[in-house]
């Protein structure tokens, strides 16, 4: 596997923040020269984090794939979402609580289940209602559909008094320690792009380093996703786009993703050259040119290319975030909950 890069988040005494970051801004000239399927089977390896996201993405900017496929790949993409939701969940949020049975083993391998369920509407279903049990017994503690039929924090304060398992566990830790609103800062959401205007900044060799729209470096993932479910929303009223409503957020988004399954939306192809999924973290673009059946151009833009942008929301978040003596610790959380697809380290000055 290619090394995907790190992130390097410096904490400066003034308050300001300094983000420094060596991934492969033009990771996209390793296809160049490449047949379309040789990029397929070759891209799993380069990214082994959302490695389903990358392909669909891929395949719509290449060959843009018929309806089983894509079908296929809408499923895909699903399973692989929620794998990362809960993966995040585990290793971040179950941390210092008591165990709750919630386990690796319950959904690394719902990638492989799903893919082996596509086309089979039974087996489907079985997927979506085993993930559904899994996130409502092992990580909320209550039915999806009540969960996401709350609407107001109060009803909100009454689920994580009574919920024992993960999710509610942590939100309530972090209104105990008064964390709810750290990092709050207005959020730029990214719109839905142009493609010819995205190809045309695409060309530029600086902007995947450094996106941008129309001069504002946007935000892009669950928080984005989800900012008009009446939950997130009012929690976004209360405390501010801050750490409570990105990880509402997330649960919203991984709540919804069983019936989504049940109803999966294929993946379109684009006529335009140009493959865009939504993953986990965020909006993924690929761009493709061909000719004569070989790629002649390529270029991959990622969530983090987004969140992570010198002016951008994790940026932002940091600079919102007190300089108190647990302020890495505080800065820590912030970055956890938007979510680089690389590891990172905090400094502190």
């Amino acid at each position: 596997m290619i090394a995907e890069g790190r992130i390097t988040i410096d904490l400066c005494r003034d308050g300001a923040i300094g983000l420094h970051s060596n991934r492969p801004a033009h990771i996209g000239r390793l296809f160049v020269g490449r047949a379309p399927q040789e990029v397929l089977e070759i891209l799993p390896a380069i990214f082994a984090l959302c490695a389903r996201a990358h392909v669909a993405a891929a395949r719509q900017a290449m060959a843009p794939a018929n309806g089983v496929l894509a079908r296929a790949d809408a499923l895909a993409v699903l399973a692989e979402n929620a794998r990362e939701h809960l993966l995040r969940i585990l290793t971040c949020w179950q941390a210092g609580t008591q165990a709750s049975g919630f386990q690796a083993a319950d959904f690394m391998t719902l990638v492989r289940r799903m893919q082996d369920a596509a086309e089979n509407p039974a087996a489907e279903r079985r997927v979506a209602t085993a993930l559904e049990h899994l996130v409502a017994d092992r990580v909320l503690g209550t039915a999806v559909g009540d969960f996401l039929a709350i609407s107001s924090v109060e009803t909100l304060h009454g689920w994580l008094r009574q919920a024992p398992t993960p999710a509610p566990r942590h939100l309530a830790s972090l209104l105990d320690l008064g964390w709810a609103s750290l990092g709050a800062t207005d959020t730029q959401p990214l719109p839905d792009l142009p493609a010819a205007e995205l190809t045309a900044r695409l060309a530029d060799p600086g902007f995947a380093g450094r996106p941008d729209w129309l001069g504002v470096p946007c935000e892009t993932g669950p928080l984005v996703r989800q900012i008009a479910h009446p939950l997130v929303a009012r929690v976004v009223a209360e405390f501010g786009a801050g750490l409570l409503a990105r990880h509402v957020a997330r649960l919203v988004d991984l709540a919804q993703i069983p019936d989504q399954i049940r109803n999966p939306r294929p993946l379109p192809g684009d006529a335009d050259g140009l493959g865009v999924v939504e993953t986990a973290r965020g909006r993924l673009i690929h761009a493709a040119r061909l000719s004569g059946g070989l790629v002649t151009d390529y270029h991959v833009l990622a969530p983090t290319d987004w969140n992570f942008h010198p002016r951008g929301a994790a940026v932002q978040s940091l600079r919102a975030v007190p300089e108190t003596p647990d302020r890495a610790q505080r800065a820590r959380a912030v970055i956890e909950a938007i979510d680089p697809c690389v590891d990172f380290e905090v400094r502190a000055a």
